[in-house]
């Protein structure tokens, strides 16, 4: 088995009967093998090394008392700035990689309404600089698995061509590391002060959950406890539009304890949980495959790859016709709620002016409606 620190992507992978390259196939990591003597797995999932810790030697014995991770003990002296959402990914959903919109922010008050901030002010002192720097390969990671998840979706969702064509996409991560991410993201944003529930400012997460359990998971490679981790939720209100350049961050929580949250990008929604939670659900799964009506033999694959087999893969369907115009509500509620956020949430856009748009608004949403196992 091979380890797998970056992002694999095939924009155009050949026809064959399997979901993503063959397994006699090249693998699409480059390495030269066949893809069943590389990341394929014998159940037709995908495998790789899982990824050493971030931190690795000696403690420094110390805990900075403005860093969120001091508890391990293992902090320098420098307290910096961390983008609690990778400040690359942030530049690949600007227009013009300076500023981006921002609303549902716990600082904007109980009514929030859209602001165009810099990238910088979406940072906040609340890292040493080691434990900081640490995070490094969990951000380039995820900005490139936006960056060709939102590309694929969008091409998929705006294909305006006849069936039975468009090019089958095929993106490939580290299901470990990105599920790191994903703590990293909901954990950040908590420090910060960017979350509410019930119109306050979330602050702890539920009994149970420590802040040196989570620090020794995120920087030291510990394992997560039983059905902690990332899931895909399999029921979702299909009538809130998604918009596929942007980032949206949200709690799971209990009145005032947070269970989890939820953090979409690049047009789908993935779940980090402290618990399994009580609704039809994927645990760390295989992959992720999008489809579309009417372009039967077409795909496009987010697949993770883990360091044991035993994942199940989640088949997401658009039940959008060829021909039909993406940018109509299908519902009226769905027309009520085009302009509006989920409760709770943050959401982060382009911040582009009409003017300034490299890609028309409409083509930023992708809506899935009736996702299937």
């Amino acid at each position: 088995m091979r380890d797998l620190l970056e992002v694999v992507h095939d924009p155009d992978v050949e026809f064959n009967p399997y979901y993503g390259p063959a397994p006699e196939h090249d693998c699409p990591c480059g390495s030269g093998l066949q893809a069943q003597h590389c990341h394929r797995a014998s159940d037709d999932t995908w495998v790789a090394e899982r990824p050493p810790a971030l931190i690795t030697g000696p403690r420094t014995g110390y805990g900075n008392p403005g860093c969120y991770a001091r508890s391990s003990q293992d902090c320098d002296e420098l307290l910096t700035r961390e983008h609690w959402i990778s400040d690359d990914l942030l530049e690949r959903v600007s227009n013009d990689k300076k500023v981006i919109a921002v609303e549902g922010a716990a600082w904007q008050g109980r009514t929030p309404k859209q602001k165009i901030i810099g990238i910088n002010s979406m940072s906040s002192k609340i890292l040493c600089s080691r434990h900081n720097r640490a995070l490094s390969p969990l951000d380039k990671v995820a900005a490139e698995f936006f960056t060709h998840l939102r590309d694929d979706l969008l091409d998929m969702n705006w294909h305006t061509g006849l069936p039975p064509h468009f090019p089958n996409g095929f993106t490939l991560i580290s299901g470990p590391y990105f599920e790191l991410w994903l703590l990293k993201v909901l954990w950040g944003a908590i420090e910060a002060g960017a979350l509410t529930v019930n119109g306050h400012v979330a602050y702890r997460f539920r009994l149970g959950v420590t802040t040196a359990t989570l620090t020794e998971i995120l920087w030291r490679g510990a394992q997560w406890p039983k059905d902690w981790g990332m899931y895909v939720m399999l029921d979702r209100d299909t009538d809130y539009w998604i918009k596929g350049n942007a980032v949206r961050v949200r709690p799971a929580n209990v009145e005032s304890e947070i269970l989890g949250g939820y953090i979409q990008i690049g047009g789908f929604e993935y779940n980090i949980s402290f618990e399994s939670p009580p609704v039809r659900r994927i645990y760390r799964p295989a992959a992720i495959s999008f489809q579309r009506r009417g372009f039967n033999n077409c795909w496009k694959m987010a697949a993770f790859a883990w360091p044991e087999l035993g994942h199940e893969m989640v088949n997401a369907f658009s039940h959008r016709a060829p021909g039909e115009d993406p940018s109509v509500p299908p519902t009226p509620r769905a027309a009520s709620l085009r302009d509006k956020i989920m409760p709770g949430s943050v959401n982060v856009t382009s911040g582009a002016t009409p003017e300034q748009r490299t890609v028309d608004a409409n083509q930023e949403e992708a809506r899935f409606t009736g996702d299937q196992r």
